[in-house]
């Protein structure tokens, strides 16, 4: 079934702006042929164009970043920033900086945050006068065979608190500044993972209760589509069963924190939805490619069985290739981008 969007180019003298309208966000993620309606300034004749890929298309049209040329619509949200409970930025300068205050801060306090099927707790740091809150994790389930509430069944299961650590290692390998920076510490007498608190933010299970909608138009649009194509690669990546509306935390900025990984990385061999994986960030893509065994194990040994590692590094394998026939059927240009 064909669908028509409108999208109108309004060109200045310094700068291609940019409005989107007709597509719902599902279409966009997942377009199927359609007929773009182009108009250029104020010529009345409209330029038709047919494609499978209504935004890489309009965007390739500005330049082959589905970027550039839109920056002049607003500035890009910080790639690294967490603040206190009076949501002031804290003064931490690197994520290392953050791991370490949530490995050495004396705990001030914690209570149950009562959502989550494992209910974990919130808990309040302190060290030299800085404040922060955390997550603690301590899940720690393995079964052969396990029988969830939705009635399906999973073997090899597990559901583990440590597997937070290992997505935000991983994150880090990749270059990602999308997943709060977490450590493997004791709470009282339980292990488990202590993860920075992101504050100010929503999900998309509170946006749609609120009946808030997502970016409808220019940069901030693309950038929210841009940010769910990086989720859907990272959840194929570490084969991520548990995401859902509550786990990707949305600043007000629309900068996205992808958060709660204990029933990923499952040792299977394949992808769970590689046609969700449509674009990649640039710099992802040229670190995923240079990502080998060594390198890998030596960052997850500490998180990760041989059976996860293996199903990790296999799964690396077959993400190089999706992109590559990706690039190999659009054009480099048609599929890497860089958010802005």
């Amino acid at each position: 079934m064909r669908q028509t969007i409108q999208i109108i180019l309004t060109v200045t003298c310094f700068a291609p702006a940019m409005a989107i309208a007709g597509s719902d966000e599902q279409a966009a993620f997942f377009p199927n042929p359609t007929n773009i309606e182009i108009y250029r300034g104020h010529e009345s004749t409209p330029l038709w164009v047919h494609s499978e890929d209504p935004i890489q298309m309009v965007a390739t049209r500005i330049s082959n970043n589905p970027l550039v040329g839109l920056e002049v619509l607003g500035k890009a949200p910080s790639s690294f920033s967490i603040a206190g409970p009076d949501l002031q930025p804290l003064p931490f300068d690197s994520q290392e900086e953050v791991e370490e205050f949530l490995r050495t801060a004396e705990i001030v306090s914690q209570k149950h945050i009562g959502e989550g099927i494992n209910n974990p707790l919130k808990v309040l740091l302190e060290k030299d006068g800085v404040q922060m809150y955390a997550v603690f994790r301590d899940v720690h389930v393995q079964r052969t065979e396990m029988k969830l509430r939705d009635g399906s069944t999973k073997f090899f299961f597990r559901d583990e608190a440590i597997y937070e650590c290992a997505a935000y290692e991983l994150s880090k390998l990749l270059g990602l500044t999308n997943i709060p920076p977490t450590v493997a510490r004791k709470v009282g007498r339980k292990r488990g993972t202590l993860q920075a608190w992101i504050e100010g933010v929503t999900t998309e299970k509170a946006m749609r209760k609120n009946d808030q909608k997502p970016p409808t138009g220019g940069i901030d649009r693309w950038r929210w589509m841009m940010q769910w194509q990086m989720i859907h690669f990272f959840d194929n990546l570490v084969y991520n069963e548990d995401r859902n509306r509550g786990n990707v935390l949305i600043e007000p900025d629309w900068k996205m924190w992808m958060i709660d990984h204990t029933r990923a990385f499952r040792r299977w061999k394949e992808l769970q939805y590689p046609e969700k994986v449509q674009y990649l960030d640039r710099g992802v893509w040229e670190k995923l490619q240079a990502l080998d065994r060594s390198e890998v194990e030596e960052k997850l040994q500490d998180f990760l069985g041989p059976y996860e590692l293996n199903g990790l590094l296999e799964r690396t394998n077959l993400l190089v290739d999706h992109v590559k026939s990706l690039i190999a059927e659009r054009g480099e240009g048609q599929v890497l981008f860089t958010i802005r």
